[in-house]
């Protein structure tokens, strides 16, 4: 029992520091970039009911500075002026194509429907998305997102940020939640081994959208339009990572945390749906940490040596931190860095929250 349990944190310690050691990759690598000029995008903006912060993000996102890009704006059947400000835009640049889309009774309501409606506008072939919440951090994004299409690589996952609200816990252990998601996907990518990415900053080519059929293997479900085409398209060879501070987006909304746990429970059955290998990985990496958490108090009641817990503990940490410290600087994520124990137990914790209940709901559409 003793020597089953230790072997078993041991081991948990051991996976984790190869998956750290992993994520060193990531924050220690540099950015491969093409020489010469940015091909010409065509960035996707899907909008439903959110007319006062389109005017907010939608200017930042037309003032980019790059020779040639389009601006597909995607009005989801709203029912508030968002199309009013659409039109307004679309007035004075000329570079705008609107898609107004009206529910259909087959698709009602879906996110994919109006992608899809939108991609099939676009008129170039690298299609750029970020949501109508989130803003590029320069006015280079375009540029740099651009000059990492070359030779194979058709696929390129970006970095998005949250909000930063200082003293809030809530709002500190969301903003470590979707940093270190993204770390993860990145990490593996830069690996050879990319499994997801995210709409608020991502391109890929219009041709690689066709030759899966868009997004007909997951149509049924509310969300993964992102997340699960990523999934089933990126490979080692058509897949690179995009960290470069001008090439990053940051919403200017924060959610609630009850708004965090919604969306944490419907990402919950997207990764049901990953790859098979996809989910092995991630599960691996949970389990290993649950196990890092609960075992040493067992350990010790049952008279381990503490020394031997006491090595493992600061192997573990030792790493992690020299790790997550320098990919808290590449990301320029601050706040959180010195807590990392908390926010990792409290992350650890509603994830298990998460999987205990949401089996008595479901996201897919009936």
């Amino acid at each position: 029992m003793v020597i089953t349990l230790l072997s078993l944190f041991a081991g948990s310690t051991g996976i984790l520091v190869i998956y750290y050691i992993l994520f060193g990759k990531l924050a220690f690598s540099g950015n491969s970039l093409q020489q010469g000029n940015p091909i010409p995008v065509s960035v996707i903006i899907r909008t439903k009911n959110n007319a006062d912060i389109l005017r907010q993000t939608l200017p930042s996102v037309l003032v980019q500075d790059h020779p040639y890009f389009q601006v597909v704006l995607v009005n989801d059947a709203s029912s508030d002026h968002t199309l009013d400000v659409i039109e307004e835009f679309a007035r004075r640049y000329q570079n705008i194509k609107i898609v107004n889309v009206v529910n259909n009774e087959a698709f009602w309501g879906k996110k994919k429907y109006a992608l899809t409606l939108g991609i099939k506008a676009a008129q170039n072939n690298l299609l750029v998305f970020i949501e109508d919440n989130y803003v590029p951090l320069s006015n280079i994004w375009l540029r740099e997102i651009s000059q990492h299409c070359y030779g194979e690589k058709t696929v390129i996952l970006g970095y998005s940020a949250v909000k930063r609200k200082k003293n809030i816990f809530s709002n500190a252990l969301i903003r470590f939640d979707n940093w270190f998601h993204a770390i993860k996907y990145l990490s593996l990518a830069t690996a050879g081994s990319p499994y997801t990415g995210s709409g608020k900053n991502l391109a890929y080519h219009k041709t690689a959208f066709y030759q899966v059929n868009g997004f007909i293997g997951h149509m049924d479900m509310k969300n993964g339009e992102d997340e699960l085409f990523i999934n089933e398209v990126a490979t080692a060879k058509n897949t690179i990572v995009c960290t470069t501070k001008a090439a990053r987006t940051e919403s200017v909304t924060t959610p609630s945390f009850s708004e965090w746990i919604t969306q944490k429970r419907e990402g919950f059955y997207v990764f049901r749906n990953f790859k098979l290998k996809d989910r092995a990985l991630l599960n691996t990496y949970y389990m290993a940490q649950v196990l890092f958490w609960l075992l040493p108090v067992p350990l010790a009641l049952l008279g381990i040596n503490p020394v031997t817990l006491l090595v493992l503990f600061f192997l573990k940490w030792v790493v992690q931190y020299i790790i997550m410290a320098k990919l808290a600087r590449k990301f320029s994520e601050k706040g959180f860095i010195w807590l990392l124990p908390l926010y990792e137990a409290t992350l650890i914790s509603v994830q298990f929250y998460i999987f205990i209940t949401s089996f008595r709901k479901s996201t897919r559409w009936k």
